[in-house]
Parts: structure tokens; C-alpha cells; sequence
């Protein structure tokens, strides 16, 4: 262990003892572990363990392949000659793909080594799939899992049937966690030990002795006095009034991935056998994905597969370079005039310039520079512009030929495979850089190997178990309500104190309407330290938006869209929460005919903690408690109906009705768009001039 590294604290919500979980029993609600402790969450974490930004060619190879592991049959196209052929001829699959769900792919960047690489990987993943049934698209620092074959019809009719009849509690959730959550001031909490079982309603109610109001936490807001600004970003993310609370989850053998729920899905009652059975067997299925997706301290799952400094393997940067001086009428420092030339010396100078506007110009993902504010049109053609008048001009064969050379001076993409193979990328061999590093205030930037690692959840955590946070919800749309708008912005999930560091996306039933995708997105670091000190090419090659002009930032900020999968009925999608995603927009097909889309939502709070889960805490809802009432064996439940009504109405709405979890859950909704604006206002934008200027 690093000798700066604080040994980690002891969590406990067994119920064996006192509750010793943050917020709890004298242990910070803002309590963290060293990120070499747990697992990576995307909400706030260390500059060095942000991801480096992807090269443009590495994210369209990305897309490319998530788009094939789309097609029918793909894993065994991948190893036909002939279908591999058409499908790189055809390249219309991914041409026509719609840019605004972050599928577009630019064919171009898709030159044969980088074609050959993805091939090799998609086989490899095929591998995989026949085995596992899984399929990791998107993989760059973390990555998607998709899972299409290992979730049996059975259980996805079994979910359908059990879900079906429950009461919708908000716009579109019929299990929300939002509702009766953990409120600090308000929640009765088995604080002194004790537990909530699943042994039949009574045992949902410990005896009362045992419970006391949960205390409201310091804020880490009130504890920060002058501190910076990011760090009060941070706090802002954690919440001293609210917490959803997971249900635990306990491994049911001694090997493998096989659950058992052991304590109450917060809003789902436990007398519907059926669906906790069937989100049991779901758990127990996102185990495996999680495995694959979860990230580890500093490292991410996979190494870049172009790993490049620059564009070229020159000091000069491209940006620095000026138009052939043999097309120029004048040198710089000799005045303009026609003096020094005679009339057939200016007229084959004229020719010479005639050829060189005849050039086809290059495409403007490969030009180094933006057009200047006096250029012409960049659709017009350069030579029919030029009049007489102006062919006898040397000011204008001077800046139509700088003209030209900005739609001609260009630079090359870098593609996989030049600085180490495939074959050295799956075994972590990646510390040769394309070019560079080059130097930087007197140092050379370190290059590294990258170590792969497994993450094996039923190993690591059988004895202690999982925590879950689950949500069910339903989409519905009509003629009057046609469409669903998405989220506005990508985003995590949770508050910080919820720790919360994967997601498991299963849709159970879908009927009626157009495509749905969900697109991702990471925060990444990006530099000029090291790098070709040319921001022109280096902002291309990212893939941020374009320079406007020399000098100019393009006010991007440090955040890479990686793509986006779909969703299907049938398919769970797991991600880790180093991800930000954004659900997209979609619309009824049939506009005469209702639509629907039936999810599953499962987040994975960091088994590396304890929070306070449902079993530490009674359930608050109302009606549940007055029909355990009823049903246990007391004196109060063998009351006439009448009685037992007074005797009720005495108690008002203990321990919380509808109206009051509704009241604050609009609260914590504030305050988690709160802590979304604030997670946004961490990111920054890049600055290469800045760099280049005062670095």
C-alpha cells in the first residue's frame, strides 16, 4: 500500500450491530475512498484518471463496429471473405447513419490498415460472443455491454406478466426511487442494529425500539469555509437531505452469479413473488456485463488504439508552414509591383499559377487551415474567378494563390497499426506513440504499457453481497402524446454520497415506435504538453470543433461523444457510470395505434462501500404498513372494520403517504439538477493557443 494511502473505514448495514455507513454513526456523508480502493465513477473524479481523448479515426472505428455487431448474423459474417467484401464496399451502411444519434461514420477515416484492425478486433469479439453472449462495443477507457441472447423469453414474458399490473406512481415510473427514499430529519432508521427481512410481511417492521429518526448529516458545503471553486462543484454533489436506498443482494451459492433479493425493492412490495423473482434472475444476468465494463482505480479497460502525438514526425508544425515561394509574385519583404518583371516573365509566372489553381482541392477535414474572412466562396472555383484585371494585379495572384494553399496544404489522419499491432494492442504492448512525444518545458512526456485487469464481482464480493438501486418505467405514447423528447443533456446517474458506479439497461417490452438509441460520452484530457505544437491539426484530429480561425479556440468543452447503441426489446445494456449517456428521442411508428417502451433500470452501488439500504430502513409507505397491520395476529387487526378505521385514521399518514414522498421527490429532483449542473460545470474548455502562447 502507498504510504499515503489511508486504510480504508469499516462499513457495516448488516443490522448485526450499529449502522456504520457514511451519514451514520460519526462517518462523514462525504466519505471517500482512494480511487486505487473502489471502483471509477464518472460524476467527479481526479484530473490524471480522466481518460486521453480519442483521435477522430479511433471513434468512427468504433461506430463502424458497434454498427456491424448490428447486423444479422454479424458474428459469423466476420469470418466470410465474401461478406466482408460487400460489406466494405458498400460503406452506404454507415454513410446514411443519422449524426444526430451519434452514428454518423466518415467513411473516409476508414482506410483499409484501419478496416483490416477492426475486422481482426470484430472477430475477436465474435469469439467472445459465441461464448458469452456478450459483445463490449464503444470499448475505450470503459465501454457498453450489449446483451441480446442470454436473457431467455421466458424471463422476459415473466417480467412483462409481473410488471404489468403495477400502479404507475409518477409520469412514466412504476417502481421509482425517487419516491420514500432515505430522507435524513424524517426516515425512521434501524441506526442501533436490526434488520428488514423478506420472511413475510411482520418482518418488515423490526420492533420500533430499534429505530430512530435518521439525523440530518453535515453538509460538505458548511465544512469548506474558502475553498476552490471545483472543490465546492464536488460538494454540491452530494446531498444531506436525500439517498435512494438499494436493496441487498445476496449470492445464493457458493460459485457463479445466481441472487437472492434480501431485502425490499424500495417501492415494489414484496408480495409480488413473480417480480422479485424475475429481477432476481435479471441481477443475477447484469453481473457479468458489469464485470466487463466496471473500472478500477486509475486504469482504464482498454488502451487507445491510435496513440499519436501529432500528425507528422516534424518539429515544424504544419500550421507554421507558408505557400511555395516560387508562386508567389514578391517576396515578403520586396514591394508589390510588376517593375521587376518582364511582360513574358509575368506571363509564365501567370501559367505556372493557372496549373496550381487546376489542383482539386482537398477535402476540408484534411486542410491545416480555415478559410480567411477576404477568401472567396469555397465552393467557387479559384481560376474562373480571376479577370483580366486581376491577373494583372500582383496583390490579387498573391491572395488567390494563399488562397488556393489553404484548400490544398493538408495533413494525413494517423491510422492503427503503423506504431505497434493488433496483436501487441490485446497485449497491452502500447507505449510507442505514432510520433512524438516532443518536449515540453524541458521534459519528455512518459509513455506507458497498458495492463489489462478482470473484474469478477461474485468473487470478490460473495460474502458481503451487492447493493442495488432498481427503477421500473414505462414510456407510453398516444396520439395526443406522440413523442418522447429524451434527456436534454448526457449525464450520470446518482449523487455522489449513492456511489453509484454501473448501470444495467434491460428493455422488456417495446411496441410501436422508431428507433431508440442511447448515446455516450466521456470526459477527457487532452493537452498540448507533448504534442505537436500545432492546435490546428491537433483540434482535427481529436475531433472538436474546428479552429474558426489562427489564435482562435473553438470553445469545446473537454467532452467526447463516443457513440450510441440501440435499444431493443429483449437487450440489456450495462455500462459503467465513467460514462455520461443521454436517452434519445423517439416517436410513435404507427401514429394511429398506442406505443410503448417497458425498461428496467438496475444501479450498481459500489460494493467497495455500505450505504443505507433497505434493509436498515422500515418501509415508509402508508398502505404497506396498515395491510401489515391488518395481517398480523394482535388484538388491533381481530377489530370490527369500523374500529379498526378510527383507530387508523388516528395514525394519519404514518409512516408517509403518497402526497408527502411526492413533495419530496419534486425537492430531490431540484437538487439532482443541481448536482448535474454543477458535475457540468467541472469541465472545462480546451485551450491549445493558450498553450502554445504561455506555456
Amino acid at each position: 500500500m502507498d504510504s499515503e494511502t489511508k486504510p480504508p473505514l469499516h462499513f457495516n448495514n448488516s443490522g448485526s450491530g450499529p449502522l456504520r455507513v457514511p451519514g451514520f454513526d460519526g462517518i462523514p456523508l462525504e466519505y471517500e475512498f482512494e480511487i486505487g480502493q473502489r471502483f471509477t465513477h464518472g460524476a467527479w473524479e481526479n484530473r490524471k484518471r480522466k481518460p486521453f481523448r480519442l483521435t477522430a479515426p479511433e471513434v468512427h472505428m468504433l461506430r463502424l463496429m458497434e454498427r456491424i455487431t448490428e447486423i444479422k448474423d454479424w458474428d459469423q459474417g466476420v469470418f466470410d471473405e465474401d461478406t466482408l467484401s460487400a460489406w466494405r464496399a458498400q460503406g452506404a451502411f454507415c454513410a446514411d447513419r443519422d449524426s444526430d444519434m451519434n452514428q454518423d461514420i466518415d467513411v473516409d477515416l476508414i482506410t483499409m490498415r484501419t478496416w483490416l484492425w477492426c475486422v481482426a478486433e470484430l472477430q475477436d469479439k465474435a469469439r467472445l460472443f459465441h461464448d458469452t453472449g456478450h459483445v463490449v462495443v464503444l470499448n475505450s477507457d470503459s465501454g457498453v455491454c450489449k446483451v441480446d441472447r442470454v436473457v431467455t423469453g421466458a424471463l422476459v414474458h415473466q417480467l412483462q406478466d409481473a410488471l404489468s399490473q403495477l400502479p404507475r406512481c409518477s409520469t412514466h415510473d412504476l417502481v421509482d426511487p425517487s419516491l420514500h427514499m432515505l430522507i435524513y430529519g424524517r426516515t425512521t432508521v434501524l441506526s442501533h442494529g436490526g434488520r428488514v427481512t423478506l420472511g413475510g410481511t411482520p418482518k418488515l417492521y423490526p420492533p420500533s425500539d430499534r429505530g430512530q429518526t435518521a439525523p440530518t448529516p453535515d453538509h460538505p458545503l458548511s465544512k469548506l469555509g474558502s475553498f476552490p471553486q471545483v472543490l465546492k462543484s464536488k460538494c454540491r454533489q452530494f446531498s444531506s437531505c436525500y439517498q435512494w436506498l438499494p436493496c441487498d443482494i445476496e449470492f445464493a451459492e457458493s460459485s457463479g452469479t445466481a441472487v437472492r433479493i434480501a431485502s425490499y425493492i424500495n417501492n415494489l412490495h414484496p408480495m409480488n413473488i413473480r417480480a422479485y423473482a424475475s429481477i432476481e434472475k435479471l441481477i443475477s444476468l447484469a453481473i457479468a456485463p458489469w464485470n466487463n465494463v466496471l473500472v478500477k482505480g486509475s486504469q482504464g479497460r482498454t488502451p487507445r488504439r491510435i496513440y499519436t502525438y501529432g500528425v507528422s514526425n516534424s518539429e515544424k508544425a504544419p500550421f507554421a508552414e507558408y505557400p511555395p515561394k516560387d508562386l508567389s509574385p514578391v517576396v515578403w519583404n520586396q514591394q508589390l509591383t510588376r517593375r521587376a518583371w518582364t511582360s513574358e516573365e509575368w506571363e509564365s509566372h501567370c501559367d505556372k499559377v493557372k496549373e496550381y489553381l487546376r489542383l482539386p482541392d482537398v477535402d476540408p477535414k484534411y486542410r491545416v487551415f480555415p478559410p480567411e474572412p477576404d477568401d472567396p466562396p469555397q465552393t467557387q472555383d479559384l481560376l474562373s474567378l480571376m479577370t483580366p484585371e486581376m491577373w494583372a494585379s500582383p496583390h490579387s495572384v498573391k491572395r488567390i494563390v494563399e488562397a488556393k494553399w489553404r484548400r490544398l496544404h493538408r495533413f494525413s489522419y494517423p491510422e492503427p497499426g503503423i506504431s505497434y499491432t493488433y496483436e501487441d494492442w490485446k497485449a497491452g504492448m502500447t507505449a510507442n506513440p505514432i510520433f512524438g512525444p516532443w518536449k515540453w518545458e524541458g521534459k519528455y512526456e512518459m509513455t506507458h504499457n497498458h495492463e489489462y485487469y478482470s473484474v469478477s464481482l461474485e468473487d470478490e464480493f460473495r460474502q458481503q453481497g451487492l447493493q442495488v438501486i432498481v427503477r421500473v418505467f414505462s414510456i407510453d405514447l398516444t396520439a395526443n402524446e406522440p413523442h418522447y423528447p429524451g434527456d436534454q443533456d448526457f449525464h450520470v446517474d446518482g449523487m455522489l454520497n449513492e456511489h453509484i458506479v454501473a448501470t444495467a439497461h434491460f428493455c422488456y417490452s417495446s411496441d410501436n415506435i422508431t428507433e431508440s438509441r442511447i448515446s455516450y460520452q466521456q470526459n477527457d484530457r487532452l493537452s498540448l504538453h507533448g504534442h505537436q505544437p500545432d492546435p490546428l491539426c491537433i483540434y482535427k484530429l481529436y475531433g472538436t470543433p474546428p479552429c474558426l480561425a489562427v489564435g482562435e479556440e473553438p470553445k469545446a468543452l473537454n467532452l467526447q461523444t463516443l457513440g450510441s447503441v440501440a435499444v431493443t426489446s429483449g437487450r440489456l445494456l450495462a455500462w459503467s457510470n465513467t460514462l455520461r449517456y443521454k436517452k434519445h428521442p423517439f416517436s410513435l411508428l404507427d401514429p394511429s395505434r398506442p406505443g410503448h417502451q417497458r425498461c428496467v433500470v438496475l444501479w450498481l452501488v459500489d460494493p467497495h462501500y455500505r450505504i443505507c439500504s433497505t434493509r436498515n430502513v422500515p418501509p415508509q409507505q402508508h398502505d404497506w404498513w396498515r395491510n401489515a397491520v391488518l395481517e398480523d395476529s394482535t388484538l388491533l387487526s381481530t377489530l370490527p372494520k369500523e374500529l379498526f378505521d378510527m383507530v387508523m385514521n388516528e395514525t394519519g399518514s404514518w409512516p408517509m403517504d403518497l402526497s408527502e414522498a411526492l413533495a419530496y421527490k419534486k425537492r430531490s429532483e431540484a437538487e439532482r439538477e443541481g448536482a448535474r449542473e454543477a458535475q457540468k460545470s467541472m469541465f472545462r474548455n480546451y485551450s491549445f493557443w493558450y498553450d502554445l502562447e504561455y506555456c
